[in-house]
């Protein structure tokens, strides 16, 4: 899997983010280490919300550990787009972070942590898959 540098380096390290989890909607959050990333997929529904279809997006979960959500993707890095983002895996929206490296996000994680919640942000933009994905029929379970 090929990552920048910045991440590859704190994930080789074995880093957590600093952070007052009290603020954070989804509390304590463990990053993976290196060996612990995982490449896997999101779904995205279709703008159009009555139509039962989906986007399979690749994605890479950086996180491993949540106290009260699935922590898969809750930070993830897009390998196809080559930008971070965050995934609410409820309402299959993906939220992405233009222009921001991992340097960015370790200095003030919260913004980031709490996308999926507040994804028009700051930082966050919500990711339109429909240029680059092909809509799939029905549901992928």
């Amino acid at each position: 899997m090929e990552f920048p540098s910045d991440l590859h380096d704190y994930l080789e390290e074995g880093n957590q983010l600093n952070y007052d989890a009290s603020k954070a909607e989804a509390g304590k959050v463990g990053i993976c280490n290196l060996s612990g990333i995982k490449s896997g997929v999101i779904w995205v529904s279709p703008e159009d919300d009555e139509i039962d279809a989906y986007y399979e997006i690749p994605a890479i979960s950086i996180t491993n550990y949540c106290e009260g959500y699935d922590p898969e993707f809750i930070l993830l890095w897009l390998p196809n787009e080559k930008v971070y983002g965050s995934w609410d895996c409820d309402h299959w929206i993906l939220t992405t972070f233009p222009k921001v490296c991992w340097t960015d996000i370790v200095a003030n994680p919260l913004p980031f942590l709490n996308a999926q919640w507040y994804p028009e942000s700051e930082f966050g933009v919500v990711f339109n898959p429909a240029s680059k994905y092909e809509l799939k029929s029905g549901r992928p379970f």
